[in-house]
């Protein structure tokens, strides 16, 4: 597999893109989504001869929120955060993203801006399906054009759900609940603790509550001294009691 190197429009940010990658590969990566699993072969392999395969260091912005919909990613291996931009340039990071996730399936079918933007929180491989290719086998495959009705359909109860927690509970459960779901997909489990190793501030965590950065950094004090998380650089150490509570 030969790899070709070339510069961003952000500087000196080095991403690498990788040639001669066996379609196979990626059908079989492809294959692991909730996105295209469903689908047979002979699609999955349509959907990977149109393909590239590319590996982004962590905090590059893949696409901003009110961007043209050029095509689809689905993660390979690391990390992309989800975040809206508001008229004064805070951002509010609103979800997570990692191994076997689609990326940016709404703008690619009703072909309208991007609602919100993506950038990498770690160095994260990516798969990118480019939107008129997709379109053309949209429009000849119908198990493809139910998977996308079913993801649909899961992206809106997802968003109903954090709608649900935001509106009807106070921050506190709010947090143990974000707390309980980065243990559970991105910790890895030492004796009685589940170590999640990322590069989430308390500012981060604020954004994906909705909240301030002084209030989650009080609930955090409180739950430290409870003995139910730990806080050692960016490494966030969720005890047992938070997780079993």
């Amino acid at each position: 597999m030969n790899a070709i190197r070339y510069t961003t429009h952000q500087g000196s940010t080095q991403i690498t893109t990788e040639g001669r990658v066996q379609v196979g590969e990626i059908v079989s990566w492809l294959g692991r989504t909730s996105f295209f699993n469903g689908l047979e072969k002979e699609d999955l392999t349509r959907l990977a001869q149109i393909a590239r395969v590319t590996t982004y260091p962590a905090d590059t912005v893949l696409f901003s929120q009110g961007d043209e919909s050029d095509g689809l990613y689905s993660v390979v291996d690391g990390i992309v955060r989800i975040f809206l931009t508001a008229d004064d340039s805070r951002e509010l990071t609103i979800q997570l993203f990692e191994e076997g996730e689609v990326i940016g399936e709404i703008a690619l079918i009703d072909g309208l801006p991007r609602s919100a933007g993506a950038a990498t929180l770690t160095e994260t491989k990516l798969i990118f399906v480019p939107r008129q290719p997709f379109l053309n086998l949209l429009d000849t495959s119908s198990q493809l054009q139910r998977q996308i009705i079913l993801s649909l359909c899961e992206r809106l109860r997802q968003t109903n759900e954090q709608v649900n927690r935001a509106v009807f509970t106070d921050l506190r459960h709010r947090l143990l609940v974000l707390l309980r779901q980065l243990a559970l997909i991105h910790g890895r489990i030492e004796r009685d603790v589940a170590v999640v190793e990322l590069d989430l501030t308390q500012g981060t965590l604020a954004q994906m509550l909705g909240a301030s950065r002084e209030a989650v950094n009080k609930q955090i004090r409180a739950l430290i001294k409870e003995g139910r998380l730990s806080v050692d650089g960016h490494r966030i150490i969720v005890h047992r009691s938070m997780r079993d509570a």
